[in-house]
């Protein structure tokens, strides 16, 4: 059956259904990641009087997300603070605050929806961005050593690193992008906010395009429209 959420209590709520019958439901039988809101459109299955199995299925004015007003600031800022990471030499502490502050929202975010998962694949994307660093860092040095060598076995040393470098960086930037979709879509089911979505399919593609060079190019336009969808959230 179809109905309409009329009113929001303490454990639960009270559904309109389409028979003009009032049905109460308990919030364990809610199905959804985002919260029940008055006036959200519903599909559920009743006993008796009772509403279960409740689904979302639209609504014309979605309320807004009931978070800290400056949590989309936070992550506004911080996704600002990761892109000036590109900056040379200071860069990195750009990206440190970015961070935090991103990680902050987060956090939030994960908590409001009881949805854990979401700050775990943030925390593990982190973890990976830096290992990622360090390789490439090594990497760096000990082709730089090997350069200074003119014989075959280091040409042949040469090659293999290079190679293998290669294929690690694909590798964790096909993670990364796997990853940071599944972060940001939740942020999508949360927020209802649509550009997270587009963000989150933008990082999926930047990964697996990373084959060929172009990753990091959609993964820094991921990381615009993630700036934008922060500063459109609407909160209490």
């Amino acid at each position: 059956m179809k109905g309409r959420i009329l009113a929001i209590e303490e454990n639960g709520g009270i559904i309109l259904g389409d028979d003009e019958k009032r049905y109460k439901f308990d919030l364990n039988e809610w199905k959804e990641k985002i919260p029940p809101a008055k006036g959200a459109e519903v599909d559920f299955e009743t006993d008796e009087n009772i509403a279960k199995n409740i689904y979302f299925i639209g609504a014309v004015n979605y309320p807004r997300l009931n978070i800290e007003s400056n949590t989309p600031i936070l992550g506004g800022l911080g996704t600002i603070f990761l892109i000036l990471g590109w900056i040379p030499y200071i860069g990195f502490i750009f990206s440190i605050i970015g961070i935090i502050m991103l990680s902050i929202a987060l956090k939030r975010f994960s908590d409001k929806a009881k949805e854990k998962g979401i700050f775990k694949k943030w925390i593990i994307s982190i973890v990976l961005g830096f290992v990622a660093m360090f390789l490439f860092v090594i990497a760096f040095f000990i082709l730089l050593s090997l350069s200074n060598y003119d014989t075959f076995n280091n040409d042949i040393l040469f090659g293999s690193i290079l190679i293998i470098g290669y294929l690690i960086f694909v590798t964790l930037q096909i993670i990364l992008g796997i990853l940071y979709k599944q972060i940001f879509y939740g942020v999508y089911e949360i927020t209802n906010e649509k550009l997270f979505k587009t963000a989150a399919d933008v990082f999926f593609w930047g990964g697996i395009l990373s084959i060929i060079f172009i990753g990091g190019i959609l993964f820094f336009i991921g990381w615009i429209i993630i700036a934008v969808a922060f500063f459109s959230i609407k909160t209490e």
